[in-house]
């Protein structure tokens, strides 16, 4: 018989579907700041799959993703425990903003840094990244996890896989093997895919205290990004392909009966080569930005991307004809009509040469002896 699970104020039975919250921080008024919690606990044992969303309060598609995965009946028919976490920013949200009120920084930078080598000190944490760091402690029950993003104003849906950093040669085997889940797991939402920038890059952008890398590689759960298009409305066609790819999760783990099943109605970009997100190519002059590619779009060397005007229409006599210098495909177009010289035109899924599985960087052996 398959035990109860509990998370926060609430415990779910095998068979049940229960709501309840996770108390994130107490406020100076004496009022709580809570995130709200869903958990679905299937009859029979399986693995445990975290399903979160809205760590930016305006990117809000996820959210109505949990809401419409949680209406298919899962208590009936799955395996093992879904975890739903709809909103992990509500101050955010109810705001109407990126980030909380209770810290300016970004929240998908606040969770758990790498700890402390001995001898090394530690900053006391903020209380969003304390109320975090307890969560985090919860979600190593995971077997994997799935967050939930926004893109920008058009933009394509695509995973971002992380890549997979480990610190001492004998652990290379280990990290392999993540690499191997984490490729699983990408593979069975029928996205596109998008490797993170390199290591170094990532490292100094601290996108390692995200909720996704911050789970793959501190607590080696197969974590993923998914970006599901516009930021601050709900984008119909991808909150469909969202659910359908939660599902497909779902059931390329074993927690669903039935085949995985094509995401449709959204582009599906398809090139001979992995790629890496990248800012490019950046615009050598300032203008009114037209686009000719549209999200999703396969380019090669030479495409026309865009073309910068001046206030009268009239195209810039230099730096107004944007072409592509790299193969690969459109991820966004980020702007609605302004483009300022050193900004970047369209954001694209670029050539990857870098490793999947990589040393890291930033780690010094002689510290931890």
């Amino acid at each position: 018989m398959t035990a109860s699970f509990a998370l926060g104020d609430v415990v779910a039975a095998p068979g049940e579907l229960v709501h309840g919250w996770f108390e994130l921080a107490t406020l100076p008024t004496g009022h709580r700041e809570r995130l709200p919690i869903v958990l679905v606990r299937g009859r029979e044992p399986g693995p445990t799959v975290w399903i979160t969303a809205n760590i930016h309060g305006d990117e809000v598609t996820g959210l109505s993703v949990v809401h419409g995965l949680l209406e298919h009946g899962l208590a009936d028919r799955l395996r093992g425990t879904l975890v739903a976490i709809p909103s992990l920013n509500p101050a955010g949200l109810h705001a109407r903003q990126r980030v909380s009120y209770l810290d300016r920084r970004d929240p998908n930078r606040l969770f758990p840094d790498f700890p402390p080598e001995p001898g090394q000190g530690s900053d006391h944490p903020a209380v969003l990244e304390a109320g975090y760091a307890r969560l985090f402690a919860e979600m190593r029950r995971a077997d994997f996890l799935v967050d939930l993003h926004c893109y920008g104003l058009r933009a394509c849906c695509f995973i971002i896989r992380d890549r997979v950093l480990y610190r001492r040669p004998e652990d290379l085997p280990a990290a392999r093997e993540l690499a191997d889940r984490l490729d699983a797991l990408c593979a069975w939402t029928g996205l596109p895919v998008v490797n993170e920038i390199p290591s170094d890059r990532y490292l100094q952008a601290r996108l390692h205290r995200s909720v996704s890398g911050t789970a793959l590689l501190q607590a080696r759960i197969p974590a993923i990004t998914v970006e599901l298009g516009l930021t601050g409305a709900v984008d119909p066609a991808a909150r469909q392909a969202g659910i359908t790819a939660c599902l497909n999760v779902l059931r390329g783990a074993g927690m669903l009966p039935g085949d995985i099943e094509p995401v449709v109605g959204i582009p599906i970009p398809r090139v001979e080569f992995p790629v890496m997100r990248d800012l490019v190519p950046r615009a050598r002059a300032t203008g009114i930005v037209h686009y000719h590619v549209e999200p999703g779009d396969v380019v090669c060397v030479g495409d026309r991307l865009a073309t910068l005007s001046d206030i009268h229409g009239r195209s810039l006599p230099a730096g107004g004809d944007v072409r592509a210098d790299v193969d690969g495909w459109i991820l966004a177009l980020p702007h609605g009509v302004l483009c300022y010289e050193g900004e970047a035109v369209v954001h694209m899924a670029v050539p990857d040469t870098g490793p999947p599985v990589e040393l890291d960087p930033n780690y010094d052996p002689s510290i931890a002896r």
